[in-house]
Formats: structure tokens, C-alpha cells, sequence
């Protein structure tokens, strides 16, 4: 009762225009409070009060937060420090949205044919006067983050005389939200591209582009604005809003560690719950923007679907920018534009498909709607909910800014930190006299995917039955005996294979080769047969040498991993970078994971003797998160110090082998002109319909439409002009393309070129508060024939009425 006590006197402030009525920002510069006002009250008073948000309840109950945190010290530099300097950017990073396929899926019969949301990246410029020092935070509407991603952002950083003096590989902290119906084919290396059929240029181009502009924009926004103020800081639980979609792997973790977080039901917190948020407004009460950290995956909208999507993060930080009336054509530096990122904690393991359990997938209704859209609308909704109950209510950021970052070289790392041994909790049957990593390899269990989309296989294949061939193919039987349809892996085979007989005979049989030159060192893979060598002849497909990072922001650390991070694994992390940073200042610790680059899973010694998907995924061995455990404590002690990072290797990147097929433009306006309208929208329409207009188009490769939308719909004012209304980036909006020879792999093939003779349509679910008035449909693009050169058309539907009744919410 006291919390939906505390939720109710949050809609009250936030209904409110300013905060002086509801215990708001405090006079002194420092203090505690909400935030600045919302924009648009009615939008947020329609997400608080929103049906969505009683999906799931009663799955969660309210528990334990946080890892315990050691006696808080004072920094050594800035103490008592609430004054900080900030800018937002955000920029579209969205790619090709026709003939690619998400990255993350890795499913090669995914094609995608428009567009649901559009993807942004979102910057954050943070300084404390106090110290001089700054850092950029970049969130991107992606499946990952990549190496190659990183450098083009560091080159252009270089080269840009107004930003090489302030920002470098060590304050630039890029992370991804891992959406995966986002377009692939963006990584310098083999394995990420692998199964998108190459390396795409033209979505790695824009991506990185707009990351950069992203990032420019809050540095000139920041320097438009020298005044300092405060950073609020908020914290709360998110509840029945994710759930631990691999049980048996957590459950390998011992009794006492699970039972270290309860609910007050006595139940098992099986997935980090908590919401960790930064609101930036200034002195004079302008909104510059949120930092949200909340884990859980971007796997609502799944992989059997078709249009391109920022999932959940992005659903969430298009509707609370919308709430607050961001301007996303906004140029001017010094008018501050409302940037709202919705970032990941630790997801490794977090499903937001909180009924998948009973309802696998392929359910349409796993994510609690009557569909996959719906569900993700339910999700969006409960992460900008929480986020509005946190931007009114919140604690000042105190102390510096500062930032550390090395890189290791993770397949020869030994653990010999005596603290990071000593923390080990695994049964003694799993120890090993020497604990290390090794050459890269995926086991056979990483082709069975997650209980969010899965593959071909089938979890739990390992070498811990040795060489018992009797129980291997016992096990492959019951495997077949519980064959799945081929519908239900959105268009992989069914797992015919013997998967466990194969890796007794020989994937297990690998770790007892002698290390060699051509694959390397398989011997400390422990219960992991090794499917997938990522290494041949000295060229890994993934990277080795990876990037740790830490930044502080005041009392806040982030910790920056290209990892996913599961829930056990990112406890111990954070009760470990407590212990190390608490006495400096830090209560508060962030694993954030998907950051500056990406190589898979980091489960606990425990989940990885399971060999679920996640240990599979484990790449160098059992030793991983304990090796990682080490270097981060390297770092942070110098942080704490205030002495420099740890010596590192230079980051190594890949250069793209597979390469797309040239894209040959080769569209026909047949029947009828580029843009000529093919089916009309009805003449009236009531709100909460949905009508659709069908265009000839060419293919959207031809113009991606950056800082635009493919399709607008749009109401006529009293002097006869047209307004928008909603664009391709507003979800009840998509732009839905329709080629005439569909491809059955995510690639333009040269003889089909451009789609031929191909359609698209503007489809509007119409907002139920929508107001009575005459309303159209507009579709823009380019074409572009074989020989004649590329031109732009626009598409108009005939106008329509709107009227009916209309519902105070959309």
C-alpha cells in the first residue's frame, strides 16, 4: 500500500504545470526534489494510468534492490561537489529497412520490409566545473555495439578540432539497447555478420554517422549552456516487467547466494527489478533530458516479424520525448531539446516476455498483448511510467566526474587476485588448479538460441558425461522424441541432429588436442564441446582484445562491459566494485553491459557448467566472469586512487571479409508513376481504426530517409496547409514495403536489383484520442531504374474524416 501510496502522489505532481505544489525542486542549488515540469501533463497522466500497466501484476513482489554497500567515503577531489555542467543530442541511426534482418535474431529467414520505429542514438555531455573533467555517454537504438562503431566515432572526435581536446577513448562511453529488430551487417568482424550475409555499408555508414552528429550535438549543447546545476538521481523497482528466462542456468548458483534476495513474499528475486535514473534540468528549470538503466532484453517484437524496431528502449524513449515535446529537428545548440535514453543493466538472462514460460514462443501473446506490438507498447509503457514516477521524485548527484579505461587481451588471462578467488562459490567438482581463459569457441547449445527466439538446437549439450556414448544417444532420443514443428522456430529445422552423441565423439574431443597454431588452446573449455573454433590460424571472427570501462558521475559508477551480463554475475560485480569504490564516494553501482563493443555472455562458473544458451555463449571459458572480476578491480582501484589506468594492449579491429553483393538499383514504375496511389483510404474513419494507403514505391535503400520519415500522416489546418501529426518514428505509424519478387534470405540479389515492381504502405492505427478533423496519409522516397538516375516522389491518399468518439487516451 505504501508504494502505490507513493506512485498515486507522483501522478498528482506530474499532472501539475509546475512543481511548487507537490514538495518540488528546492530553492537551494543542491537539494532534494522532482524535476522540472512535463510538457504534455495529459500524455503522462494517460501513461500512469494506462491498463498496460496491470499486465503481469502480482508476477513480482516488492524486494531487495541493491547488493550490500560498504561504509560511503568522501571523494578525494570535489567532495561535497552538486554542480555539474550537461548537454543532450540525439540523432537517426536508422538503417536499411528493406531485404536485411535484425541483428541478435542471427536467423537468416528474417527479412525485413519496413518499419515500426525508427532508431536513434542519444548522447549525454556530463562535466563537474569543479574538476574539468567530462564525459560522453552514447545510447544507441541497436542490437550491439561494435568495435568498428567505436573507432569511426574516436576518428571523427579526432579530426574535429572543437572535440579532440575534450573527449578520447577513455571518457567516451557508447553503449547499445540491444533491440534485436534492428538491421545488421555493421561489425569489421566475421561472426557478427556472418548470418546477415556480410558486411552492410550503407546501415554501418549511417549508424556511425549518427552516433557522431549525436554526440556533437550535446557537446554544443553543453557549451551553449555554461551555467552549472544539479544532476538529480533516482532509484526504484520496476516490477512484472521481466522475468529469469533461464532458470536452470540460475538455478546452478547455490541456494544461499539466491536466497540473498527475497521479495516480501519470500520469493527468490531471480532478476534485477531495480531502475537506476539521472534527471538533467537546469538552474532555470529547462529539461535537458534522462539517463534510465533497467535490464531486461529487447526481444518483444520477435523474430518471425518483419519491420524494423527500437523494441522496448526505443518504445520508451520515443513516448517520453514525445511527453515532453522533443524537438527532434532542433539545430540550434543553445535550445535545449528533450533527450530521453532508456539504457541497459544487466539483461543477460531478463526476458521481457513475462509469460513465455506458460505461452512459448511462437505465442503471439507471450509479452502479455494480443501481439507482439501490443506486448512491446506494454513494456514501453512500464519503463516510461517508472520513469515519470523517478523524474519527480530525486536526490542530488554528488561529487566528481572522472573515467578509466584498458583494454585486455581476454583468451590469456589467469586469475591469481587473491579477493577474486577468494569470492568463488562454485562446488569443488567444478574447481580447476589453475583458473584461465582460452581461445575463443561457442558451444553446440549457442545454436539453440533463447527462449525469446530459438534455433535449431537444443540447450543443455555438454561434456559432463565424458565419453559415455550409451547416455549421449539416450539423451539425443528423448531430444527427438520432444520434437518441436518447424513453425515454432520462425523457420529454422527442427533439431534433428545428434547433437549430444556428436559433441562425445568429437566436440569434446577437442579440448585434449594440444595447443596449436591453427585453433589455438580448447583445454580450459571445461563442460563446453566446442562447436564453433573463433579463431583459425591466428584471425579471430570475433575480438579479443576488449575494452573495460568505468565512469563515475558522482556518487553513480557505471560499469562499462561489452558483455551481456546475466543477474548472478552482475551481483557479484557490483558488490565487488563497492567494495573497491565505496570508500572514494560511490553508493551506487551500474553494470552496463552491450558498451563499446560486443562478445556475447558472461554467466557465472556455476550457469556455465549447464551449458544453456548463455554458457554456450560463454566464449572464453568458465574462468570468464572471475578473469573479468580481476581487471575490473585493476581498474577501479586506480580510479579510487586517482592514479592511471592499467597498462593494455591496443585494441585490435577486424576488417570485413563477407562482404553484401553490390546493391544494383533497379526499380520499375510499373504499372502506374513512382508515388501514384494504388489503394485509397476509406473516406471516413473513427478513432482507434486503422487505415492503410498503398503507394508504387522504389526501394528504400534509395534514400534511408535520415532526420525524415518514409511516411507522414498528416491534418488539415483552417487555412486549407497540412500539419503532421505522426511519422514513421511514432509506433502507431508503419511504413510497410512490398516487393514484387519477395527474397527468402535478408539480400538484394542483382538480378532483382531494386524490387522490381514494388509497393508500400502507409498504415496509421489511429490514436483514440485523436480529434475530429480531415486527415491524410503521405508517403516520401526515391527510385532509381537502371538507367535512368535516382529521383524522389511523394504519395498523397485522397483526405479523410475523422470522427466519432474520442477517448481521453490514445
Amino acid at each position: 500500500m505504501r508504494t502505490q501510496k507513493r506512485i498515486g502522489t507522483a501522478v498528482f505532481c506530474l499532472l501539475l504545470t509546475t512543481l511548487a505544489a507537490c514538495s518540488g525542486r528546492s530553492s537551494a542549488p543542491d537539494g532534494a526534489g522532482g524535476s522540472s515540469a512535463v510538457a504534455d501533463p495529459r500524455r503522462a497522466a494517460c501513461m500512469m494510468k494506462s491498463p498496460y500497466l496491470k499486465v503481469g501484476a502480482g508476477l513480482d513482489a516488492p524486494g531487495r534492490l541493491e547488493v550490500p554497500v560498504p561504509a560511503v567515503g568522501a571523494p578525494a577531489t570535489c567532495k561535497g561537489n552538486k554542480q555539474f555542467r550537461f548537454g543532450s543530442g540525439l540523432y537517426d541511426i536508422t538503417g536499411v529497412v528493406a531485404n536485411t534482418s535484425g541483428m541478435g535474431w542471427e536467423n537468416p529467414a528474417q527479412v525485413f520490409g519496413g518499419l515500426h520505429t525508427r532508431q536513434y542514438a542519444r548522447a549525454f555531455a556530463i562535466e563537474s566545473p569543479c574538476n574539468g573533467k567530462r564525459v560522453m555517454i552514447v545510447v544507441a537504438d541497436i542490437g550491439i555495439m561494435t568495435g568498428a562503431l567505436r573507432l569511426h566515432a574516436l576518428e571523427a572526435i579526432a579530426a574535429d578540432p572543437e572535440l579532440a581536446g575534450r573527449y578520447g577513448p577513455e571518457n567516451l562511453m557508447l553503449s547499445a539497447t540491444h533491440t534485436h529488430q534492428g538491421p545488421a551487417g555493421y561489425s569489421h568482424f566475421l561472426a557478427h555478420n556472418l548470418l546477415h550475409l556480410g558486411f552492410d555499408d550503407a546501415t554501418f555508414q549511417v549508424t556511425a554517422d549518427g552516433i557522431v552528429q549525436a554526440l556533437k550535438r550535446a557537446d554544443a549543447n553543453l557549451r551553449a549552456h555554461p551555467d552549472s546545476a544539479r544532476i538529480g538521481v533516482a532509484s526504484g523497482e520496476l516490477l512484472n516487467t521481466s522475468i529469469q528466462r533461464s532458470a536452470p542456468a540460475y538455478e546452478m548458483n547455490s541456494e544461499a547466494e539466491r536466497r540473498e534476495f527475497l521479495n516480501r513474499r519470500g520469493e527468490e528475486v531471480r532478476n534485477n527489478k531495480r531502475v537506476v535514473q539521472l534527471n538533467l534540468v537546469r538552474g532555470n528549470g529547462s529539461p535537458v533530458g534522462i539517463l534510465n538503466w533497467f535490464g531486461v532484453h529487447g526481444t518483444v517484437v520477435g523474430e518471425n516479424l518483419k519491420l524494423v524496431s527500437s523494441d522496448n528502449k526505443g518504445y520508451a524513449a520515443l513516448g517520453f520525448e514525445r511527453i515532453m515535446k522533443a524537438g527532434y529537428a532542433v539545430t540550434d545548440p543553445g535550445i535545449d531539446s528533450f533527450v530521453a535514453a532508456f539504457a541497459q543493466a544487466d539483461q543477460g538472462d531478463a526476458s521481457p516476455n513475462i509469460f513465455i514460460l506458460e505461452r512459448p514462443y511462437p505465442d503471439p501473446t507471450r509479452g502479455g498483448g494480443a501481439d507482439d506490438y501490443e506486448s512491446n507498447a506494454i513494456s514501453g509503457t512500464k519503463h516510461i511510467a517508472k520513469a515519470l514516477e523517478l523524474y519527480a521524485r530525486d536526490a542530488a548527484l554528488s561529487g566528481p566526474v572522472d573515467y578509466r579505461l584498458f583494454h585486455v587481451k581476454m583468451d590469456e588471462v589467469e586469475v591469481t587476485d587473491p579477493v577474486v578467488l577468494a569470492s568463488l562459490k562454485h562446488p569443488a567438482e567444478m574447481d580447476a588448479a589453475v583458473k584461465r581463459t582460452c581461445s575463443p569457441a561457442l558451444g553446440p547449445s549457442f545454436a539453440a538460441g533463447a527462449e525469446d527466439g530459438p534455433g535449431p538446437a537444443v540447450e543443455g549439450v555438454s561434456c559432463a558425461s565424458g565419453l559415455d556414448l550409451i547416455a549421449a544417444a539416450a539423451a539425443d532420443f528423448q531430444t527427438l522424441l520432444a520434437i518441436r514443428p518447424p513453425a515454432d522456430v520462425s523457420g529454422f529445422p527442427p533439431n534433428i541432429l545428434p547433437l549430444n552423441l556428436v559433441s562425445a565423439v568429437a566436440m569434446c574431443q577437442l579440448k585434449l588436442l594440444p595447443p596449436n597454431p591453427v585453433l589455438g588452446d580448447f583445454s580450459c573449455q571445461a563442460e563446453k564441446p566446442v562447436a564453433l573454433p573463433l579463431t583459425v590460424a591466428g584471425v579471430p571472427a570475433e575480438p579479443l582484445v576488449l575494452p573495460f570501462q568505468i565512469v563515475r558521475l558522482g556518487n553513480l559508477a557505471l560499469i562499462g562491459l561489452p558483455w551481456e551480463v546475466p543477474t548472478m554475475s552482475a551481483r557479484r560485480i557490483r558488490k565487488m566494485m563497492l567494495d573497491v569504490l565505496a570508500p572514494a564516494g560511490v553508493d551506487t553501482v551500474v553494470v552496463a553491459p552491450l558498451t563499446n563493443d560486443f562478445v556475447h555472455y558472461l554467466p557465472t562458473r556455476e550457469e556455465y557448467a549447464s551449458q544453456q544458451y548463455e554458457g554456450a555463449s560463454d566464449i572464453f571459458g568458465p574462468w570468464t566472469l572471475a578473469a573479468v572480476q580481476q581487471e575490473l578491480r585493476k581498474l577501479a582501484a586506480t580510479l579510487r586512487d586517482g592514479t592511471p589506468a592499467p597498462e593494455g594492449p591496443d585494441y585490435v579491429d577486424g576488417t570485413p571479409v563477407l562482404l553484401r553483393p553490390p546493391y544494383v538499383a533497379g526499380d520499375l514504375p510499373l504499372p502506374r508513376a513512382f508515388g501514384s496511389l494504388v489503394t485509397d483510404v476509406p473516406a471516413t474513419a473513427t478513432p482507434g481504426d486503422t487505415v492503410t494507403a498503398e503507394f508504387q514505391s522504389g526501394h528504400p535503400r534509395n534514400d534511408l530517409r535520415t532526420q525524415q520519415s518514409y511516411v507522414y500522416a498528416e491534418r488539415e489546418k483552417a487555412d486549407g496547409s497540412w500539419e503532421v501529426v505522426a511519422e514513421d518514428r511514432d509506433p502507431e505509424l508503419w511504413f510497410v514495403w512490398k516487393p514484387a519478387l519477395p527474397q527468402p534470405l535478408p539480400i538484394d540479389l542483382p538480378v532483382v536489383g531494386g524490387g522490381l515492381s514494388s509497393t508500400a504502405e502507409a498504415v496509421w492505427h489511429i490514436p483514440k484520442n485523436l480529434p475530429a478533423g480531415t486527415y491524410r496519409l503521405r508517403l516520401e522516397g526515391a527510385a532509381q531504374t537502371l538507367v535512368l538516375p535516382k529521383v524522389s516522389y511523394t504519395g498523397l491518399s485522397s483526405p479523410f474524416t475523422v470522427a466519432g468518439p474520442v477517448s481521453d487516451c490514445p
